[in-house]
């Protein structure tokens, strides 16, 4: 259903509340919308159209969904509404000082706020989270918003869920993406962000698996997902020691990737004086590629210049486009990557050697144009 639809389903008490919590955008470290299921009302049957007062809010947290059955009294909806978990050890039984602590938009619930449930479904963490939590917040430049942590089993008390289910830690990493090369999309990328999911698998964490998660923009700028390597999490060592070497290799890939596209700018940029006018197309958003008519001996052909995404440790690609001659219906091309190159020379240099060698080869092409494909 619809955002519209979902808020007609609800009293008009409750409504205020419902279209804070649909309207609410993005929460949490995943930036994931609160969603609302399964509403049914508390009211005899004869009036019930219209009138929920009790659902289901989902709420996205440390890489996986919460579930909370919330009800509200629609003939005193100014009552603040009674919780239900998923998780039956969440606060059992808790004292009125945790609350207060804890949930203070729920212990001073204020009818006349129609922000009030949004405050209390936006969770804070106040449970104390061990040595892996607090080394890290502690410890390292990590902060306490940009962690969440979910521990998997919903039985027994607190320390055997922690002995006897998965622990989720997942970590927005303090990454500054400004400086990536711009990409192609014909849509909206979102935040660029990186997110560190690390799971202790029981008994006791003895299996500690970590994954990376990056927004399209940064994945799509980095080369895709398969492009960065996690290290593995060494055997004996902690999120404090963990998270930072993942940050700081993270940096020093943006800071690569940042650097490679200075250098392609300068290379199609030498490539483009070089030919003056000969120009037909040029990349000026990646500077990765770029076509050029040429003529050698008064045979015309097209140059198309491919730039690696890890130039100049990999050398450009060039394929030479004959404008006279097809093979099988389509331009005869050919296709070169073994020419003098060295990744240390200048673009300049680079430019240079590499005309040269386009000008020596051009006979050939020719003579293998006409060879091959018979006008």
């Amino acid at each position: 259903m619809d955002g519209n639809t979902i808020l007609q389903s609800f009293h008009p008490k409750v409504q205020p509340y419902i279209k804070e919590v649909l309207y609410s955008g993005n929460v949490g470290i995943c930036a994931g919308n609160l969603k609302i299921d399964d509403i049914q009302s508390g009211r005899p049957t004869v009036e019930t159209s219209h009138y929920g007062d009790r659902f289901k809010l989902i709420i996205p947290f440390a890489g996986q969904s919460i579930t909370w059955e919330i009800v509200f009294n629609s003939f005193v909806p100014h009552f603040p509404p009674d919780f239900c978990f998923d998780d039956d050890t969440f606060l059992s039984d808790p004292e009125m000082g945790v609350i207060e602590e804890g949930v203070p938009s729920l212990a001073n619930w204020d009818h006349q706020d129609s922000k009030s449930l949004l405050h209390v479904s936006l969770l804070n963490d106040f449970s104390r989270l061990q040595f892996e939590y607090s080394s890290l917040v502690c410890q390292t430049a990590v902060r306490e918003e940009d962690v969440e942590v979910l521990i998997g089993s919903r039985s027994g008390g607190v320390k055997s869920r922690l002995l006897g289910g998965a622990v989720n830690f997942l970590i927005r990493l303090n990454i500054d993406f400004s400086d990536l090369p711009p990409i192609q999309t014909g849509e909206d990328s979102g935040e660029s962000a990186a997110v560190l999911l690390v799971t202790f698998h029981p008994p006791e964490g003895s299996r500690i698996t970590p994954q990376l998660y990056l927004s399209p923009r940064v994945e799509k700028a980095l080369g895709g997902s398969a492009s960065f390597h996690l290290p593995p999490f060494p055997s004996g060592s902690c999120l404090m020691d963990y998270v930072p070497v993942v940050a700081e290799q993270m940096r020093e890939r943006v800071s690569a990737m940042s650097a490679t596209y200075e250098r392609k700018k300068e290379y199609l940029g030498a490539f483009c004086y070089r030919m003056g006018k000969a120009m037909l197309e040029f990349d000026a958003v990646t500077f990765s590629r770029a076509s050029f008519l040429l003529e050698c001996r008064d045979f015309y052909f097209l140059l198309h210049v491919s730039l690696p995404m890890h130039f100049p440790r990999d050398r450009p690609t060039f394929v030479l486009q004959s404008i006279y001659h097809s093979s099988y219906g389509k331009p005869y091309k050919t296709r070169c990557e073994d020419y003098p190159y060295s990744p240390r020379w200048d673009p300049a240099e680079m430019v240079e050697r590499a005309c040269a060698f386009i000008t020596s080869y051009v006979e050939v092409f020719q003579r293998n144009s006409i060879h091959n494909c018979p006008i």
